[in-house]
């Protein structure tokens, strides 16, 4: 909807009134996680509709996989380079950590833990060749991609049976899917949307909303998640801006955002592009016309840092709230490693050792045991445990268990998805902050 030259000064008045309100008295600090990846990096080419999701790879037995050397060899296939390079350099040290615990504690009688890591550099035939690699090696699970290749990977996984656990990938493409062979550590764009559309109608008051979005699967997904849950409130979308990939700059995009009659915008991107865009931003004083809410993928200090933290303050975007055994997993990951884990680490921690008890649980390494036996020791009843030596000894005494994450309770549906609750975070002096935390059946009722 354009805006009426005889009501345009009377609406970015409002719209200024509005800014000023959005910025006041939103601070308490603490613990913020990430949302599954909504974006993708260069060169993706929008998620590569023509890929052949049908091909086959050559499935292995499905049988023991452990390693005659005593090795149980688990997948990674992560993006170890492109845009998205940041996240296996954050998922990497964390499932090396459940690594050495499981060590530790003894899996099977006493095996060692390796991972056999292909790149899916957010492209999509690359993430397929890497899957087949690893289909073809045997490994019995997989520590999955972003979501900017997971929905060309959701045939191949289930024709071939191969057990894959995404920690990064958020797209609503999966929310029907899985259960079986394909299960997440991290929660549906769907969930984070819905924190997203409630805080933007409910506690800022926003009626109108407008959408723009990297044009690519992941980003599609989680705006089209925000947008449902906003409208399902009973606020409106009054436009989508699909943002080019390779743009030289955004100004067009903004400028036709500030043509319409709206005061709140949700921009999902990644870094690159979200980059660019806020310098435009900024640039075209569109900061004070209307609200902007940013995609997890940049809800980060380093990115504050890259846009400037005077043009970052005040912005918003969701994250879900730390898991039950986050404290926990922080420490140890200091401890062992020096530093602080970054996003999606405490998700490969998760999946990691889920894996590892899954197969605990059933007396041995084999792909057919993950449908079975994931979700019976990560659901309740049983007894809560939060590493794997806690959910080994459970395990020998006779007991159910069921294991409680440090990003999130791991309680899977049976879709293999998570749900957790979620903060909405905001950036403050140049670091994100909790404003508000939103209990997973609150958003449940929205989604």
């Amino acid at each position: 909807m354009l805006c009426s030259m005889s009501s345009e000064n009377e609406n970015k008045t409002q719209r200024i009134a509005n800014r000023r309100t959005y910025l006041k008295g939103l601070g308490t600090a603490g613990t913020v996680l990430l949302a599954g990846c909504s974006g993708s990096s260069n060169g993706d080419g929008g998620g590569s509709d023509d890929t052949n999701t049908d091909t086959d790879t050559e499935a292995s037995d499905g049988g023991t996989m452990g390693g005659d050397d005593g090795t149980l060899t688990i997948g990674a296939l992560q993006p170890f380079t492109g845009g998205f390079d940041w996240i296996a350099s954050n998922t990497k040290p964390a499932y090396n950590l459940a690594f050495s615990e499981i060590e530790e504690a003894g899996i099977l009688g006493g095996m060692s833990l390796e991972a056999n890591e292909q790149d899916s550099a957010t492209d999509p035939q690359q993430a397929l060749s890497g899957l087949q690699t690893l289909d073809s090696a045997g490994v019995p699970a997989i520590i999955g991609p972003s979501s900017s290749v997971m929905p060309n990977l959701i045939q191949p996984i289930q024709n071939n049976e191969v057990p894959v656990n995404t920690v990064m990938a958020g797209t609503i493409q999966l929310d029907d899917t899985g259960g079986e062979w394909l299960w997440r550590s991290v929660p549906s764009d769907a969930v984070g949307g819905a924190a997203a559309g409630k805080y933007a109608y409910e506690d800022l008051g926003h009626e109108k909303m407008a959408l723009a979005y990297k044009n690519d699967k992941g980003s599609q997904s989680f705006s089209a998640s925000v947008g449902e849950a906003f409208k399902s409130l009973g606020g409106s979308i009054v436009g989508e801006v699909p943002l080019p990939i390779n743009a030289s700059d955004y100004r067009s995009q903004i400028q036709e955002l500030q043509q319409m009659d709206v005061d709140f915008v949700q921009m999902t991107a990644a870094t690159e592009v979200s980059g660019l865009f806020m310098k435009n931003y900024d640039e075209l004083g569109a900061k004070e016309e209307f609200n902007l809410a940013l995609g997890n993928d940049v809800l980060t200090p380093g990115f504050i840092e890259t846009a400037g933290a005077e043009v970052m303050e005040g912005m918003i975007g969701q994250a879900p709230a730390a898991g039950p055994a986050n404290d926990q997993f922080v420490a140890s990951f200091e401890e062992m490693h020096g530093e602080p884990p970054g996003t999606f680490s405490a998700a490969a921690y998760d999946a990691a050792n889920l894996f590892a008890l899954a197969f605990q649980s059933a007396g041995e390494v084999s792909r057919s045991v993950i449908p079975e036996h994931l979700p019976k020791v990560a659901t309740p009843p049983g007894t809560e445990v939060t590493t794997f030596a806690e959910g080994k000894e459970a395990l020998a005494n006779g007991d159910e268990i069921n294991y409680t994450g440090a990003s999130n309770p791991q309680n899977f549906d049976e879709n293999g998805n998570v749900v957790g609750p979620f903060n909405v975070v905001q950036a403050q002096d140049g670091e994100w902050n909790p404003v508000t935390t939103y209990e997973a059946s609150t958003l449940q009722e929205v989604y």
